[in-house]
């Protein structure tokens, strides 16, 4: 079968080169010059691919983009814009842009974007949200259904994606899942964390010999970012780079995004990156934890992972999902959660998220015997502060950092180190003003300088 693309494009020349391009590779391509005739084109045909310049003469491209979307939430748009306006290209991608193209590109990167998105119409499978398993996660909520989608629908691009959730939600089951959703289970996955490393160490496990790909001797040690050409790059806390080696990664990325074939290495593409960080990215800027020239190349895509406090009932399910895998590798009897248990996890604040819900229940599924988890098996402290906080479940849209000032609140960070407690206390302390640093250092009864530089020690 033919596929038939649409081509919105006012440059005559430009036109006649691109339509050439993906006609000899077997594409039939209807052709526009402006978007309103571009979106007249779509309702008629609706076609599974639009490749469209941002800069058209009678419309602005990003609502062209959010038109197309709307009449068909499942096409494929490929966006063409000069290097000159890569913020243009982060605007397209967040209203729904499958890529985009950086001019000038080659006749081979335009065709081979058209395929990627042809193949994410045929290989990504209808996922059944209502079973409450996806790539690793659990849950069928809709915070964890939003995400689901969000995940599907950009898994397939190239560009890269910031994951931003609170420590323990499963920020690398999410960079698993987008990785694993674009298909080709042969491309490496390569995980990265350089946090308790330093800045030499960092350098030589993530770049190694990346600088001199032809010169590099056969076998020898290379970095993570070499490992994962042809494949994706996990970087677990992003901000945790030293600031020369953030530098370094950006110019990486600037040389990608302009596709520069001296990157491409053994017929191998430059690694999608993913990168994570348990701070919202504004933040990491507005406090210089990451260099302003890294973050405009990473901050294009963005997945929130919903701390486990906002999921709802999803709670109880997922508890149970764990509680289920772990009574059948410790050989025990449990089916499931007392109903005083069930009111108390549906109130705890979690702060440590799916990872502490994992780790207690492993305890008690470890040291009991029964049918069901009963409120005796918890932590002192955990019951007390269970029943204190029912009947005030916080709203799904409530600020995440927020905090509970009562005494019973200690006991969630009874088993953190005392740095983690004073981190966390600044964040929510942050938040709870609003995003102000000065008035947050006013109500902690600090300068706003020490504020700043407890957090770059972070």
């Amino acid at each position: 079968m033919i596929q038939k693309l649409l081509l919105i494009e006012d440059t005559p020349t430009l036109q006649m080169i691109y339509n050439a391009s993906l006609t000899s590779a077997g594409y039939k391509v209807n052709v526009a010059m402006t978007g309103t005739e571009g979106l007249a084109q779509f309702r008629r045909d609706n076609h599974s691919v639009v490749i469209m310049d941002m800069f058209l003469p009678d419309m602005d491209g990003v609502e062209v983009i959010r038109k197309l979307v709307r009449e068909n939430p499942q096409a494929k748009i490929i966006v063409i814009t000069s290097n000159g306006s890569i913020n243009r290209a982060v605007e397209a991608m967040r209203a729904g842009a499958f890529d985009f193209l950086l001019k000038p590109f080659s006749d081979e990167r335009l065709l081979a974007t058209v395929s990627s998105a042809l193949a994410s119409i045929e290989i990504n499978p209808e996922i059944d949200f209502g079973a409450g398993s996806f790539y690793g996660f659990t849950g069928r909520g809709p915070l964890m259904q939003e995400m689901y989608r969000k995940i599907m629908r950009i898994a397939p691009s190239t560009a890269p994606v910031f994951v931003v959730g609170e420590h323990g939600t499963g920020k690398s089951t999410c960079a698993a899942a987008i990785h694993e959703h674009a298909g080709d289970d042969a491309r490496p996955f390569v995980m990265y964390s350089g946090g308790d490393l330093t800045p030499v160490m960092q350098e030589s496990t993530l770049f190694g010999a990346i600088e001199d790909l032809n010169l590099a001797p056969k076998g020898a040690e290379t970095g993570a970012l070499r490992q994962a050409y042809g494949g994706t790059l996990y970087i677990n806390e992003v901000a945790e780079l030293d600031p020369i080696l953030q530098s370094k990664l950006g110019s990486f990325l600037q040389k990608a995004s302009q596709n520069d074939p001296s990157l491409d290495h053994a017929g191998k593409a430059f690694p999608r990156i993913i990168c994570s960080s348990s701070i919202d990215p504004q933040v990491l800027l507005e406090t210089r934890k990451i260099r302003e020239d890294l973050f405009y190349q990473l901050h294009i895509l963005t997945v929130d992972v919903p701390a486990l406090r906002e999921r709802g009932d999803d709670i109880i399910f997922a508890a149970e999902a764990i509680l289920a895998r772990l009574s059948r590798t410790e050989k025990k009897a449990f089916g499931g959660l007392s109903d005083e248990v069930s009111e108390l996890f549906l109130t705890h604040n979690w702060p440590g998220n799916i990872s502490q819900l994992g780790n207690l229940l492993h305890k008690i599924v470890a040291t009991h015997d029964a049918r069901l988890v009963a409120g005796d098996m918890l932590p002192v402290g955990f019951s007390s502060q269970g029943r204190a906080s029912l009947g005030r479940i916080k709203d799904a849209t409530e600020d995440r950092f927020s905090i509970e000032r009562n005494s019973n609140a200690i006991h969630q960070l009874v088993g953190l180190q005392l740095d983690e407690v004073e981190q966390r206390f600044i964040e929510a302390t942050i938040r709870a003003q609003g995003g102000s640093i000065p008035k947050a250092a006013e109500v902690l009864g600090v300068a706003p300088s020490t504020i700043y530089r407890k957090r770059s020690k972070q």
